[in-house]
C-alpha cells in the first residue's frame, strides 16, 4: 500500500469549500458592481459558474477517494485558468477603478489555481488513487 500523498485531503476540502463559495460570491459579485454588469453575468454564467461546479464534483470525488476525481480537478482548475486570466488582464487594461487592487487578486488567484492545478497533476496521486 501506499502512502497517503501529503496534502491531498486538505486540497480536496479546500476545494469544496472554495467553490461553494465561488458560486453565490459571483451572484453577489454581478448584482453588485454595476460598471460591468452584462460582461459579468456573461462570465459567470457562461464560465464560472460550471467550472465551479465541476469543481464541486471533483472534490467530492476526491474526498470519497475516486480515480476520477483528479481528472475533474484538472478540468476544473484549466477551465478557471482559462477564464480568469483573460479576464484579469482585460478588467485591468479597460478599467481603471481598483486596478492595483485587481492586479493584486488576479495574480494571487493565478498562482493559488497553477500551484493547484500542479499539485493535482502529479503522477503519485493517479498511483495511490489507483
Amino acid at each position: 500500500m501506499l502512502p497517503h500523498p501529503r496534502g491531498y485531503l486538505t486540497f480536496a476540502w479546500c476545494g469544496l469549500v472554495g467553490n461553494a463559495l465561488v458560486i453565490p460570491l459571483t451572484v453577489a459579485f454581478t448584482v453588485l458592481e454595476p460598471t460591468w454588469r452584462t460582461t459579468n453575468i456573461a462570465v459567470g454564467a457562461g464560465a464560472v459558474l460550471p467550472s465551479a461546479v465541476v469543481g464541486l464534483v471533483a472534490s467530492l470525488a476526491l474526498i470519497r477517494w475516486r480515480a476520477w476525481g483528479q481528472i475533474l480537478a484538472i478540468v476544473a482548475l484549466a477551465m478557471d485558468l482559462a477564464v480568469g486570466v483573460p479576464y484579469g488582464i482585460v478588467r485591468m487594461v479597460l478599467l481603471e477603478q481598483d486596478r492595483p487592487l485587481t492586479a493584486v487578486l488576479s495574480g494571487l488567484l493565478w498562482v493559488a489555481t497553477t500551484a493547484a492545478l500542479i499539485y493535482w497533476c502529479r503522477p503519485s496521486i493517479r498511483r495511490y488513487l489507483t
